[in-house]
């Protein structure tokens, strides 16, 4: 019944990851690639309306354009590059750099995946994950026929020796054509995880940076740029759930190209409360839809 393997791994993401995503975009024909072509090289060009990890982004939107050139090997080996160009018209600069390596099993119904991402922001970025510096991801799948399941789960290494674990699991349905091009996947998935993350964001770009905007999604914002001596977020530490998301994974193939949309309706969960020296900040975090779309080359 799973006719590609499609992945996100971002930045986008992430950095996506997973699905944040925040990185490259391809899909491919696994049986396919196994009969004719075991190992490749994909390039791709994608771009994100804007950078959104788990319902949390900066008032501030990033929209990113990425290319990325990827190697597949057939013994399941793989590597990824990619940069992510923010293209907002005061804000046009290369964001991020990355580089993924990771080894892809597939046999039958069940596929499994673990990967090494490494993350270099600009010093300027704002993204929301922007004090992340590398993370470990380790994926399995099955196939019931009648829905797919995977279960993902990735670890966060943070600077100021700080770390997240995250745990995401993901229901999808595939629609295929009869001539195998097309493919649309409803998919549902819940994400629980910590937030020094989200506290290290908050510190060095939300509230230490020398923007003149408030906190953007809570209460009791300034319109000022502020000096910041203590921040506490009382979540940080929570392993708890932190969105639903609702996306419809959508691609076209027609070799060598695949053209690929991905809209996505996020529902944040258990907003954060902050200390911000003497003041409180309560965030009041909103549903949000953002989108991605891509097109691939695969030789």
């Amino acid at each position: 019944m799973k006719s590609y393997n499609y992945k996100l791994s971002s930045l986008l993401l992430i950095l996506i990851c997973n699905y944040t995503v925040f990185g490259q975009n391809t899909s491919d024909s696994v049986e396919q690639s196994k009969m004719e072509d075991p190992s490749y090289v994909s390039i791709a060009v994608n771009f994100m309306n804007d950078a959104v990890y788990l319902g949390r982004k900066d008032s501030i939107s990033a929209p990113y354009l990425y290319p990325s050139i990827t190697y597949f090997n057939k013994t399941g080996l793989y590597a990824t590059g990619s940069f992510s160009f923010l293209t907002k018209s005061n804000e046009s600069r290369i964001d991020l750099f990355l580089g993924t390596i990771g080894y892809e099993i597939n046999s039958n119904k069940f596929s499994g995946d673990i990967s090494f991402t490494k993350y270099f922001f600009n010093t300027d970025s704002y993204n929301v994950i922007s004090e992340v510096e590398a993370d470990l991801t380790a994926t399995l799948g099955y196939d019931f026929d009648v829905f797919n399941l995977n279960l993902s789960l990735t670890n966060f290494f943070n600077k100021n020796s700080t770390s997240d674990i995250f745990l995401s699991s993901e229901i999808s349905h595939d629609f295929v054509s009869t001539d195998r091009k097309f493919q649309i996947s409803p998919t549902m998935g819940i994400f629980l995880g910590s937030q020094n993350f989200y506290k290290e964001y908050y510190i060095y770009n939300r509230f230490g940076s020398e923007r003149s905007t408030g906190t953007g999604q809570g209460t009791g914002g300034t319109a000022d740029p502020i000096e910041t001596t203590t921040v506490v977020l009382e979540e940080s530490e929570k392993f708890d759930l932190m969105a639903v998301e609702f996306s419809i994974p959508i691609w076209y193939m027609a070799k060598p190209f695949t053209v690929s949309f991905l809209p996505v309706l996020v529902v944040p969960q258990n907003p954060a409360t902050l200390t911000v020296d003497s003041a409180i900040y309560e965030e009041d975090l909103e549903n949000t839809f953002y989108w991605m779309v891509g097109l691939s080359y695969r030789f």
